[in-house]
């Protein structure tokens, strides 16, 4: 004898179409995205101060001017070690911002994983 199976149906089970904006989901991808902008422009912002300490820029020398204004060598040291102190402070900026931007980033992130 053989044995008829029966065959469930199986119904599709809607649940019901959400209207409007969800707003978690809306937070959370304008926190990423605003969190990596943050963290592009530090990490652009810091190659710009290796730069800087590395390749320091010229300082100007006006060939007109009277002996009397023209800077003398240690003058143009002491703006030159100005310059790279300047660089370096711009790094340490950006390495703040990149260590206090790039966790934010990564916590929102991974929370839109979760929805």
């Amino acid at each position: 004898m053989a044995v008829a199976k029966k065959s469930v149906a199986k119904r599709a089970v809607i649940s019901p179409a959400r209207t409007g904006v969800d707003w978690k989901s809306l937070y959370l991808y304008a926190v990423c995205l605003i969190t990596l902008m943050v963290v592009l422009f530090s990490v652009i912002s810091f190659i710009n101060g290796i730069l800087g300490v590395a390749l320091p820029e010229s300082t100007y020398i006006d060939p007109y001017a009277t002996t009397a204004v023209k800077p003398d060598a240690a003058a143009l040291a002491v703006q030159e070690s100005n310059e790279q102190r300047r660089a370096v402070r711009g790094m340490l900026g950006s390495l703040v911002t990149f260590a206090v931007a790039a966790p934010l980033y990564l916590y929102h992130w991974r929370q839109t994983k979760t929805i």
